[in-house]
């Protein structure tokens, strides 16, 4: 569904974001980026979104180049951005009309509209706030509110910037069940995190440092192996508790866990 090959660009400065990216993303998966800051993640996000255009190389999205400016349009329809700053996506002086918007520059008829919104809102449990001030929400709620319009144009590929990052655990978590559940809804699924405990819900795990992918695969067996060349992405201590079992043999890799409910069921059934 999404192809990039050879992509690499540079910043106006002249700093090397990406470097020769080769990314291959199919319907329906759920990847997870990962990596230091400044490694690239985020600008790749904004490549598949065309928001930025390649230095080299092309990213195709559902057979549409996005060097092609006649396509932006119809990219941003098939691909939706959750920025990590969702105040910086409300336009709308309340959450319904901000959740409207998207639609509206469809040009779709007031009742197609309506019952996106209401959609929208009631699958992020956000229609008892849709009369408020995006803006006096709080964070999570915030988040919500954002992803809600992004849903109201109805993507076939959702891409998260760290949408987590600025809020409390309980909100994270909150996030990331809807996140699990639109995946679950076939929604292809591009999610840049500094939460690796986040990745229990993942098909892949893409890891980069200084604009390249280094790693790609089953987050599992990535994380098992740690950190061996030292990327400064802190490992959650329940994968470091999952690896240290392993290498004791107290549990197989293949059942290696990446979230605290994993590695209770594995240790219940070892008891």
């Amino acid at each position: 569904m999404i192809f990039i090959n050879n992509l690499s660009y540079r910043y106006p400065n002249g700093t090397l974001a990406l470097d020769s990216v080769d990314l291959h993303i199919r319907k329906g998966e759920f990847i997870a980026i990962a990596g230091k800051n400044g490694c690239g993640k985020s600008t790749l996000l904004r490549h598949i979104n065309g928001l930025l255009v390649p230095c080299e190389g092309y990213v195709v999205v559902k057979g549409m180049d996005t060097s092609d400016t006649s396509h932006i349009q119809d990219i941003r329809r098939v691909a939706g951005m959750v920025f990590q700053d969702p105040e910086s996506q409300f336009i709308g002086m309340t959450v319904e009309e901000d959740v409207a918007f998207g639609p509206e520059n469809l040009g779709l008829p007031p009742e197609e509209i309506q019952n996106r919104v209401d959609s929208s809102l009631n699958i992020m449990g956000m229609m008892g706030q849709k009369n408020h001030t995006p803006r006096t929400l709080s964070g999570g709620q915030k988040q919500k509110v954002a992803l809600a319009s992004v849903l109201a144009m109805e993507p076939e590929v959702i891409l998260f910037d760290e949408v987590t990052s600025m809020l409390d655990s309980m909100s994270r978590n909150d996030i990331l069940l809807h996140v699990k559940q639109l995946h679950e809804n076939k929604t292809t699924v591009v999610y840049v995190t500094h939460h690796l405990e986040e990745l229990v819900y993942a098909d892949r795990l893409v890891v980069m440092d200084k604009g390249r992918v280094i790693h790609d695969g089953n987050p599992r067996i990535i994380l098992r192996q740690g950190n061996p060349l030292n990327l400064g992405i802190e490992l959650p201590p329940v994968i470091e508790l999952s690896r240290r079992l392993c290498d004791s043999g107290l549990i197989t890799p293949a059942f290696f866990p990446l979230s605290v409910e994993e590695l209770r069921e594995v240790l219940c059934q070892l008891m």
